[in-house]
């Protein structure tokens, strides 16, 4: 069984069968009764409902984005000067290139527009992480006890974004955020509980999408093969 969030996903565009849940399928046994789910936006949080209803299973990966990290803006004001106000993806990056010169240049604008909102709103302190760094450690400890009752085999895979195109603040905030949490996953690793975190010859462009968050059709390939090598599936 694998619950993922949109990272382990065929996101906008990226075909399913060159995501890496689906070239692990192709990998097993024909008799393996091997699902996958993907819930938009996976929090640790959000992830303990969907494993309660899970059925009790040999193998449970779990693929988490590190979205907590992401400031989110307290400001509920509707679609304004074309940032969605009330969704927690409104300053995200877009994740492919505009396809005419005119709609890049556009792009481009309107993203240095979307900085310069972040950073008012930060200094106003109204663009926070959405999850208070203390609670992290209890979250996390939640998520290992639902799904140790559900699977006695767990593979928690951290994903992790690139950070070189986010501005300063958002780059800080994201880096504590994930060291928050590698170091409270470190706690809990085992034999029945393995910890996948990206190596550094991963995080590069041409794994990930244009809003180096998403997996392009090469990083989910190239996590496929992390996978199997953790698995020992050939």
């Amino acid at each position: 069984m694998v619950l993922g969030s949109s990272a382990a996903s065929n996101f906008k565009g990226i075909n399913q069968d060159d995501c890496w849940p689906t070239l692990l399928k192709n990998e097993l046994s024909a008799t393996v009764d091997f699902r996958f789910k993907v819930v938009s936006g996976l929090t640790f949080v959000r992830s303990i409902p969907e494993l309660s209803k899970m059925p009790n299973t040999d193998l449970l990966l779990l693929h988490f984005g590190t979205a907590i990290g992401w400031p989110v803006s307290i400001v509920k004001k509707g679609t304004l000067y074309g940032i969605n106000f009330t969704s927690e993806f409104g300053f995200h990056q877009p994740a492919f290139k505009s396809n005419t010169a005119r709609n890049r240049i556009k792009s481009f604008w309107k993203a240095r527009f979307r900085n310069l909102i972040k950073y008012l709103l930060f200094f106003l302190g109204l663009y926070k992480p959405r999850v208070n760094r203390k609670e992290i450690h209890d979250q996390i400890r939640a998520v290992v006890e639902v799904a140790k009752s559900k699977s006695q085999k767990i593979v928690w895979i951290q994903h992790q974004a690139l950070t070189h195109r986010s501005i300063f603040l958002e780059r800080q905030s994201y880096k504590r955020y994930y060291r928050e949490i590698q170091e409270s996953l470190k706690t809990y690793a085992s034999p029945a509980l393995v910890i996948i975190e990206l190596p550094k010859s991963f995080l590069v462009q041409e794994n990930y999408l244009l809003d180096s968050v998403h997996l392009s059709a090469k990083g989910h390939y190239n996590l496929y093969k992390i996978v199997e090598g953790v698995l020992g599936v050939s």
